[in-house]
C-alpha cells in the first residue's frame, strides 16, 4: 500500500512539473516580391491543423508569433491581389526542466502579384519545412524537401517573371539561385 501511494505521489508531481525549453517565436517581414517594399499582409497560423491565430503584419511590413512547443504549423501569409506563401515548422522534442530562453526565428516573405495567366499553384505548398528542437533552441531547415520543389518553384517563378516583365510589372528577375535561400527568404 506505501509503495502504491509514493507511485502515486510521484506520478502526480511529474504530471504536475512543466517541462520548459526554448520556446519559438517567428519573426518576420512581408515584402512586394517586383519591388521589394514592405506590405502590408494576413498572417494565419495553424496549429496541428487547426486555426490557432490570425494576425496582420504591421505598417512597415513585420509580424510576430509565438510557437508553443509540441506542434506542427503552418504558417500561410497572403494579401488581397498576391499569391499567398506558406512554411511549416515542427516544434517536437525534449524539453529541460525550467528552460524559459525563447528562439527568434526570422523569415521575409516575399509575395507575387498575381498576374492572369500564371499558374503559381505550387507556391501554396510549403516553401520551406523547418523543424525547431526546444532543448537545443536550433532550427533546421529541410534540405532535402527543398531540393524536391526546387524544380517546380523554379519553372512557375520564371514563367511569373517573364510575364511580370512583358506587363511592365517586373523590372528585373529577383529569381534566387538556391531554394535554400528562399525558405529564409520567401
Amino acid at each position: 500500500m506505501r509503495t502504491i501511494l509514493l507511485l502515486l505521489v510521484l506520478v502526480i508531481h511529474a504530471v504536475g512539473t512543466a517541462a520548459w525549453g526554448f520556446s519559438l517565436k517567428l519573426d518576420g517581414l512581408v515584402t512586394d516580391y517586383a519591388t521589394g517594399k514592405a506590405m502590408q499582409a494576413r498572417v494565419r497560423v495553424y496549429k496541428n491543423g487547426a486555426l490557432a491565430q490570425v494576425c496582420t503584419t504591421k505598417a512597415n511590413g513585420k509580424y510576430a508569433v509565438s510557437l508553443d512547443n509540441g506542434a506542427d504549423y503552418v504558417v500561410r501569409v497572403d494579401a488581397p491581389g498576391y499569391q499567398g506563401k506558406c512554411i511549416t515548422i515542427g516544434t517536437q522534442g525534449a524539453e529541460w526542466a525550467g528552460d524559459r530562453r525563447v528562439r527568434s526565428l526570422e523569415v521575409e516573405i516575399r509575395l507575387p502579384g498575381r498576374i492572369y495567366g500564371t499558374d503559381l499553384s505550387s507556391l501554396d505548398l510549403p516553401l520551406g519545412i523547418a523543424r525547431f528542437e526546444p532543448a537545443t533552441g536550433h532550427v533546421r531547415w529541410s534540405q532535402t524537401y527543398e531540393r524536391n520543389i526546387q524544380a517546380e518553384v523554379r519553372q512557375a517563378m520564371a514563367l511569373y517573371n517573364r510575364l511580370a516583365r512583358a506587363s511592365g510589372q517586373l523590372a528585373s528577375t529577383r529569381l534566387h539561385g538556391s531554394i535554400l535561400v528562399e525558405a529564409l527568404v520567401l
